[in-house]
């Protein structure tokens, strides 16, 4: 389940709103902590009534991210995780390259691919790039259970030239 960390941060990200609205022109009708199954414009909702309903909304992502993953995710990556795919849908999560590279235990090729997930319609947008750049980071910080997580990461005392942004 998202902890109450990552619901925090749902709540933050998604924001609430009691009254229907589309939030970018062509979207489709949105409420609560940004739901849109069944929602019409017109439709009003209490902040009480979308906490109740925001648990019940995320089963289907949490059991998507747990489905998708073959490499067991800790606390932090599962919410980090559920974040984009509530965001994204399951069937976008289940492609992305976040997940693939979750899967093959390359993490930090996975939190750089949560920022391919910037876009709707094409455009870029700078809250789509914030948010990434928030579940990305979550995905990176090490749990306390993490025994493989080393407590102060080595890090080397000569560092290689700057390479140019080709190479890199």
């Amino acid at each position: 389940k998202l902890s109450q960390q990552g619901l925090s941060l749902l709540k933050e990200f998604e924001g609430f709103r009691g009254e229907a609205y589309i939030p970018v022109p062509g979207d489709v009708p949105t409420i609560g902590y940004g739901f849109t199954h069944g929602v019409k414009m017109g439709d009003v909702m209490t902040r009480a009534d979308a906490d109740t309903r925001l648990i019940e909304e995320l089963r289907p992502y949490e059991m998507g991210v747990w489905q998708g993953c073959t490499n067991e995710p800790n606390q932090n990556e599962f919410d980090a995780l559920v974040l984009l795919c509530f965001n994204i849908g399951p069937a976008g999560f289940k492609r992305s390259t976040v997940l693939k590279a979750h899967n093959r235990g390359d993490h930090q090729a996975a939190a750089r691919a949560f920022g391919l997930w910037n876009k709707s319609g094409g455009k870029v947008y700078a809250g789509l790039t914030r948010r990434r750049a928030k579940e990305s980071a979550l995905y990176l910080t090490p749990t306390p259970d993490d025994e493989s997580a080393p407590i102060a990461p080595a890090m080397p005392q000569r560092i290689d030239p700057e390479s140019t942004m080709v190479e890199s």
